[in-house]
């Protein structure tokens, strides 16, 4: 084993699982590890480029530019307050924001719809009368629930996706996540009212916001070429063909007939293109330095669908998902576990690891830190913990029995 790439390694892992300490984003500590992977010559220059799957990082930026557009055009933020004036009464607004913010996440990523909708969270519940604190819970439960149903729900799906080898991965992933996902989360609703029974008492309706779209034209025209893209997606995974040309086709129609398009490119989630970079040099390092075999020794064999789903949920709360992610890929291919059933577990894992701790999923601290920012409560480590094992088991054993029917 190159010693120089263990050491790159321990580094980069502990930025990453001291981040809530050091303040330093998971993205910026990969990106740096990715490049050190060269800079102390554990790989080549060429061997770090052309590790970087273009698929996957053309993929995201497609994906977000979606995304940038509809908060640019402030139609989250209008679909946001839409459910709180429709849902009314407290109770049924914290269904409204877990369900849609679910389904909201396969079309807009879960860290999206994390950033846009905490101020409406904030705002709304004010109104009511009630603490933010159980509607912030249903957002962060919710985006990370609902992004397990298909690879555009998060980046760990995405990577599955595109690296794994499924033939027709939305139309696998479709038709045996998108049911047990939504089963989670009509589940996961009750859980979370007897939770928050003493911060949901008002039963008082809500007063009327204002719902405007600021840019009718950029939602509408992002919300048909959106619609478009997944009829693509589908399409093109039935007849084997990348999947990525059809995101392709249409956020480039999106950039070129938007009168916002330099906005809609500046607010996009460059950090997350930057992390998978990293990611794909680090983990060429890892594998060329010798590190990622030692490791193996260490990780249980993916010999079953509990054996993926469990080590994933665990794991990821010190590397973090989609590191986790990148790793076990080559070692479940290298131990022959390569059907789709095993795919889709480390794909169910790895996202609901993020009901488990604060930092197990980035869209977590992207709530918290943005109601904190406003002047709103944010999420205590352990508090999270308590609320969160609840729901992590239940979504668990759902997603597990699916997959062994």
């Amino acid at each position: 084993m190159n010693l120089l790439a263990f050491a790159v390694v321990i580094v980069t892992y502990a930025l990453i699982a001291t981040r809530g300490v050091s303040g330093i984003p998971p993205w910026a500590s990969m990106f740096f590890g990715g490049v050190m992977m060269i800079v102390t010559g554990v790989i080549t220059p060429q061997e770090g480029f052309a590790s970087i799957n273009l698929d996957v990082v053309l993929f995201l930026i497609t994906l977000f530019t979606f995304a940038s557009a509809l908060e640019v055009s402030d139609f989250l933020k209008y679909l946001g307050f839409y459910i709180v004036n429709k849902f009314k009464t407290p109770s049924r607004t914290l269904f409204g924001v877990l369900l849609f913010s679910g389904l909201l996440s396969n079309l807009v990523t879960n860290d999206g719809v994390s950033a846009s909708w905490t101020p409406v969270i904030l705002e709304s519940s004010k109104k009511l009368g009630v603490d933010e604190k159980p509607f912030l819970y249903a957002l962060a439960f919710g985006v990370t629930i609902g992004s397990v149903m298909l690879p555009t729900g998060n980046p760990q799906n995405l990577l599955i996706a595109l690296d794994a080898g499924l033939k027709n991965p939305f139309i696998e992933f479709a038709m045996i996540l998108v049911l047990p996902t939504l089963i989670n989360l009509v589940l996961s609703y009750p859980i979370l009212l007897l939770l928050f029974r003493k911060e949901l008492k008002s039963d008082g309706e809500i007063g009327h916001f204002q719902e405007k779209i600021e840019d009718p034209v950029t939602a509408y025209t992002s919300l048909a070429l959106l619609g478009i893209t997944v009829v693509l997606f589908f399409s093109l995974s039935f007849l084997g063909i990348d999947i990525v040309l059809g995101s392709l086709t249409t956020s480039s129609i999106l950039i070129l007939v938007s009168k916002r398009r330099r906005e809609i490119i500046r607010r996009m989630d460059w950090s997350t293109i930057l992390f998978f970079i990293g990611l794909f040099m680090f983990t060429e390092g890892m594998i060329k330095g010798g590190v990622l075999s030692a490791i193996v020794r260490y990780l249980p064999s993916p010999s079953s669908v509990f054996t993926i789903m469990l080590v994933s949920v665990l794991v990821s709360q010190l590397l973090s998902n989609v590191p986790l992610v990148a790793i076990y890929i080559p070692v479940m291919i290298s131990s022959g576990a390569t059907s789709p059933l095993d795919w889709l577990a480390l794909a169910a894992g790895s996202t609901i690891a993020g009901n488990f701790t604060l930092i197990g999923a980035a869209s977590n601290v992207i709530i918290s830190e943005s109601s904190e920012s406003r002047g709103g409560k944010g999420f205590g480590f352990i508090e999270f913990i308590k609320n969160s094992v609840p729901l992590l088991i239940v979504n668990f054993l759902v997603l597990y029995l699916f997959l062994r029917l």
